[in-house]
């Protein structure tokens, strides 16, 4: 997976106000931490910065963070991120430095291909599994899981321990967490009862009714 660079500034200004006024000249507040190290608090360009974490590879990437006006550069990670519920502009990042090569813990993207031949019977597909959470290298993460489902018969599966991971990448899940099932389409079948027989069961009742009438007549 290629790097993505990010120009950063330190931040000199904090506190609730002064991140609001950042955030109204199109700038996001973020810190830098991680790598033993102390953290350093910066700012980015919200408009690039977004682009870039809207990709597909954005938030599992390896970035590159070079410090405005300096000849400072640093490989991090977004470690975490706040969003306005509202306007779903980010409000705060927070990233973590790593070494290229590092093991680090992400969760990647399931994506099916194909075209099972049990849909093409009638059956019809369950996609439960949509992602995988993998450790790998900090520069060998994959954008996504490709899952071929194209030979998969109604009643069968594939569990995360089925697939075959790229070199390097190990998974952290169950493996035996189910991704994608084939199932059956179920079939409603109603009872059908015989109009004879609805009417003997009815008749008993309409003779009781009658009898404790006439009972009823006799006693008065």
């Amino acid at each position: 997976m290629s790097e993505l660079v990010i120009e950063v500034e330190r931040r000199e200004r904090f506190g609730k106000g002064a991140n609001r006024k950042l955030r109204a000249q199109g700038l996001i507040p973020a810190v830098v931490y991680g790598g033993g190290k102390e953290p350093v608090p910066v700012v980015v360009d919200r408009k690039a910065v977004t682009e870039l974490l809207h990709q597909e590879k954005g938030k599992n990437t390896l970035f590159l963070l070079r410090m405005k006006g300096t000849k400072q550069e640093r490989h991090a990670m977004l470690k975490d991120f706040q969003v306005d519920p509202i306007t779903q502009q980010y409000l705060h990042l927070d990233f973590i430095r790593v070494i290229k090569g590092q093991q680090v813990k992400v969760e990647v993207p399931v994506e099916l291909v194909g075209e099972s031949v049990g849909v093409k019977a009638g059956g019809f597909l369950d996609f439960t599994g949509r992602s995988l959470h993998l450790e790998c290298p900090a520069d060998a993460i994959p954008d996504k899981i490709t899952v071929d489902i194209s030979r998969l018969h109604v009643g069968q599966h594939i569990a995360a321990g089925d697939l075959k991971l790229p070199s390097g990448v190990k998974l952290l899940d169950d493996p035996h967490k189910i991704l994608v099932t084939i199932e059956g389409r179920a079939v409603a079948v109603e009872e059908e009862v015989p109009v004879a027989a609805t009417e003997e069961m009815a008749e008993p009742e309409v003779i009781r009714r009658g009898k404790v009438e006439e009972e009823g007549e006799q006693e008065s």
